[in-house]
């Protein structure tokens, strides 16, 4: 693979954000660039369930059947399988099943990229195969070692690795040809961080700015949706940050031409609605990603750019006592009007799991109207 200069690696995410701040009156509704074919190609509201479940090493058929035809009852058009790297050769049955259940309740199959390279979120928390197998492919810290990840993925691959590019270019090929699916996500994209390796240098140069790691990550991700839309135009592609991403970093993200959807993920109701809940349990505060008062943001980024605009609500490692605030959030989340939104199918580590799952069933109803 060509080796890509400093200015030839950041021109393809630089030239797509000046093409969309000049392209004029199409902006304000987002209909310009979509129709230009920059933009969603899909149409209708999506309201997808993140089904956690097809990297089990137990899954019963008639549990999934049941699962599936809960969510087509709520009104689900798509469901979401985590694809983590071993899953193409460990669970491709698991996969089909879960699509064959879908397609008989007119669903489609959405695949969450699962901690690939490190560099995408997803489940379980497991460090990457290909990042333990490529060590040449590190993320480094400025003195030369390798960047650890304790809560997530151990170790992360650099964005600016032509290995790295190749490997999820051929994994996205694997969803789509060996797996059937309808669309790929990529869920809270990790490398917008620092990034001393020798690849990154030698694209960014020997003084990085936070601004040139933020264009390259976002480069990065619209090189290989570029990829995947070149070669399976009539998939969706899906994108969504955390909603404590930077503004900065969103906006690169928001302007990656070939996204159907981008958005962010956050927990169901506001900051205040927390850090109240967080006062009154004694819990010391902290930054709380929501989608009250944040998720406006993400949503107005994604029309600007001619996208549809991505939600998705966590639910998980929920205590019973966050329930009411999560009742009411939600109807503050439906308010914003997104174009898909996202919901956990019993999300994991929930002190209460049916309760939730009844409140988010009431409101979800609502969704597509």
């Amino acid at each position: 693979m060509k080796k890509l200069n400093r200015r030839e690696f950041l021109g393809p995410i630089a030239a797509s954000t000046a093409a969309l701040m000049t392209s004029g009156s199409g902006l304000a509704s987002g209909r310009g660039a979509a129709q230009a074919g920059g933009g969603s190609r899909a149409s209708g509201k999506l309201l997808n369930a993140y089904y956690l479940r097809a990297n089990m090493y137990t899954l019963v058929p008639r549990h999934v059947r049941e699962d599936l035809e809960w969510m087509a009852d709520v009104g689900t058009n798509v469901v979401s399988v985590a694809i983590l790297e071993q899953d193409f050769f460990a669970a491709q049955q698991n996969v089909e099943l879960i699509r064959r259940e879908a397609t008989r309740l007119k669903m489609k199959v959405f695949a969450t990229a699962s901690r690939w390279g490190g560099l995408v979120a997803g489940a379980p928390k497991v460090p990457s195969l290909f990042s333990a197998l490529h060590p040449e492919t590190w993320v480094l810290n400025r003195d030369g070692s390798p960047a650890k990840f304790v809560k997530t993925s151990g170790v992360m691959s650099s964005v600016y690795h032509p290995a790295t590019y190749e490997f999820f270019c051929q994994s996205a090929d694997k969803l789509f040809q060996e797996l059937g699916v309808d669309g790929v996500t990529w869920d809270e994209p990790k490398a917008f961080r620092p990034d001393y390796s020798r690849a990154a240098l030698e694209q960014l140069g020997p003084n990085p700015t936070r601004s040139d790691f933020t264009k390259g990550a976002a480069n990065f991700y619209a090189r290989v949706s570029h990829y995947t839309r070149q070669h399976h135009p009539d998939k969706t592609i899906n994108l969504f940050l955390m909603a404590t991403n930077t503004d900065e970093e969103a906006r690169a993200a928001s302007a990656i031409p070939d996204l159907d959807y981008f958005g962010c993920d956050g927990r169901p109701w506001s900051a205040a609605a927390e850090l109240a809940e967080a006062r009154k349990q004694g819990r010391a505060e902290r930054h709380p990603k929501v989608l009250v008062g944040r998720g406006e943001f993400f949503l107005n980024l994604a029309r600007q750019h001619g996208k549809k605009g991505l939600l998705l609500a966590e639910t998980f490692s929920m205590p019973a006592s966050m329930i009411p605030v999560m009742d009411a959030g939600l109807e503050q989340v439906l308010a914003l009007q997104p174009d898909q939104l996202i919901y956990y199918y019993y999300g994991r580590n929930t002190e209460d799991p049916d309760r939730t799952m009844a409140v988010v069933a009431r409101h979800i109803r609502k969704f597509l109207g």
